[in-house]
Parts: structure tokens; C-alpha cells; sequence
């Protein structure tokens, strides 16, 4: 799993941070921020914001115009089906899932693994990321 993690994010280029925030104190703005330094574009996603890192912020999955290589999750555990259907619902599937330290993604593994996603569970992009430089 570790070499097809490590091939994952050496060949990604777009990160959906799903939970985005603009508030430097919050896990997702710094990991993002790390993403975008470690050279990946960060796609925002979050509908209480309209920008985040300068970036423009996208209310949903379903309206980022391009597809991306990565879904990072920051939601609360309990939102884990709805994160998966709208992750099956994008018109161009990820090739990956992390879901954060605490964001669920246990009982939707399956599905989305079904649908030819590689998924992470409890992980967190930053430390795999460190781990495979």
C-alpha cells in the first residue's frame, strides 16, 4: 500500500481540499498550504467561502470545472456517506480519497473501492507525503 501511495501523490497534480478554511489555526489550511508548497494545485472546497489561500473556493465537488487527482477530506466522520456519493457523483472520478486523522471513510472504503478509487483512512496527506519524498 505504501508504494502505491508513494506512486500516487509523485504523480498527482490537483488536491480537492474538501473543508477548506481560511483560518490559519484550522488542520485543512495548513495542510493545504504544505500542498501547495510541496508544488500540487490546491482546489478549495467549501461553501461558506468564497476564497481560500487566494484561491477561488467551490461550493461543492460537483462544481470544480476540472477534474482533480485527489480528494482530501476534512469533514466530521458523521458526513461520510455524503462525502462518498458526492465523490461518486463527480463527472471525472479521483484516483485517490484521503480521509484526514478523524474524517471517517471506514464504512465507504468499499464503495468507493468499487468504483476503482484508491482510498486512505485515518491518514493524513502531510505525513504520507513526508514519508515518500
Amino acid at each position: 500500500m505504501a508504494n502505491d501511495m508513494c506512486e500516487i501523490l509523485k504523480t498527482s497534480h490537483r488536491i480537492a481540499v474538501l473543508g477548506a478554511s481560511p483560518d490559519p489555526s484550522r488542520t485543512s489550511n495548513d495542510i493545504a498550504r504544505y500542498l501547495i508548497g510541496a508544488g500540487y494545485e490546491i482546489v478549495p472546497v467549501n461553501p461558506k467561502y468564497e476564497q481560500v489561500h487566494k484561491l477561488e473556493c467551490y461550493a461543492s465537488l460537483a462544481e470544480i470545472p476540472a477534474p482533480v487527482d485527489i480528494v482530501d477530506v476534512f469533514r466530521a466522520a458523521e458526513h461520510e456517506q455524503e462525502v462518498a456519493r458526492d465523490i461518486l457523483a463527480m463527472k471525472v472520478k479521483p484516483r485517490a480519497v484521503w480521509f484526514q486523522l478523524n474524517a471517517g471513510g471506514f464504512d465507504v472504503r468499499e464503495k468507493l473501492e468499487n468504483a476503482s478509487i484508491t482510498v486512505f483512512v485515518d491518514q493524513c496527506i502531510k505525513v504520507d507525503h513526508n514519508q515518500c519524498r
